[in-house]
């Protein structure tokens, strides 16, 4: 089992603390409440705890921030994988953002000294291909409501149209609704079976092409000791 720096550390400390502790009671025994050089003791202990209890403060945030980060990797990547397969199949509509957080930036000062410059390259990459892909998916949705708006509009002008037309054909009120109700589902169902949404080839060739550049985290050496370091 291998120790981060800061366990290190901690087990270091303590041992000094309870260390001299022991050597200054057994060198003064008991006159060591009233000689002066229990209070500097004394002092050096407090301080030596602070800086103890400060470290031991600082890991847990670093523990706690590479489990977000580890756990947003990993969405992203899920996400990155089904985008990748909505393209493939030409379903390109609505598609999911890479991203839900985006705490690298928050605290990738923290494992500075915890990656070689190439996996920080690695990770930094896939969070600028992320966004990247992210924002012509917003595009690409966008284009996808406003294909739906402009369908909604149209039918709605064929439901009265077709309504119209059977009222001045002098349609008989018996059968009028059950024959109105048949020949709109049938439109409908149309609309929505062979419905052909527009979106610009460029946005979703920019995707393609950024998803193909994009490495994923969690299977390289990069996401092992991320996942060393979250204790995951």
């Amino acid at each position: 089992m291998r120790f981060t720096k800061n366990e290190i550390s901690f087990y270091i400390l303590t041992a000094g603390i309870f260390g001299g502790i022991a050597c200054y009671l057994y060198k003064f025994q008991y006159s060591l409440v009233s000689s002066a050089a229990f209070s500097s003791f004394i002092t050096l202990l407090v301080g030596s705890i602070a800086i103890f209890l400060y470290l031991k403060q600082k890991s847990d945030a670093k523990v706690q921030a590479a489990r977000v980060i580890l756990l947003e990797i990993r969405t992203a990547e899920d996400r990155i994988r089904l985008i990748k397969e909505m393209i493939k199949n030409q379903s390109s509509d609505d598609l999911p953002l890479v991203f839900t957080t985006k705490s690298w930036k928050v605290y990738s000062h923290l494992f500075v000294s915890d990656f070689d410059s190439d996996e920080l390259k690695l990770i930094n990459s896939f969070y600028d291909y992320g966004d990247l892909i992210e924002e012509f998916g917003k595009k690409d949705n966008n284009f996808f409501w406003v294909n739906t708006e402009e369908k909604a509009k149209v039918l709605q002008q064929i439901i009265g149209q077709v309504i119209e037309g059977y009222y001045e054909e002098g349609a008989d009120i018996q059968n009028f609704e059950e024959k109105i109700v048949k020949k709109l589902n049938f439109i409908r169902k149309g609309f929505d079976s062979y419905g052909f949404t527009y979106s610009p080839q460029r946005t979703v060739g920019e995707m393609q092409n950024y998803l193909e550049k994009i490495d994923y985290i969690t299977t390289s050496t990069c996401g092992a000791k991320l996942k060393k370091i979250a204790k995951m």
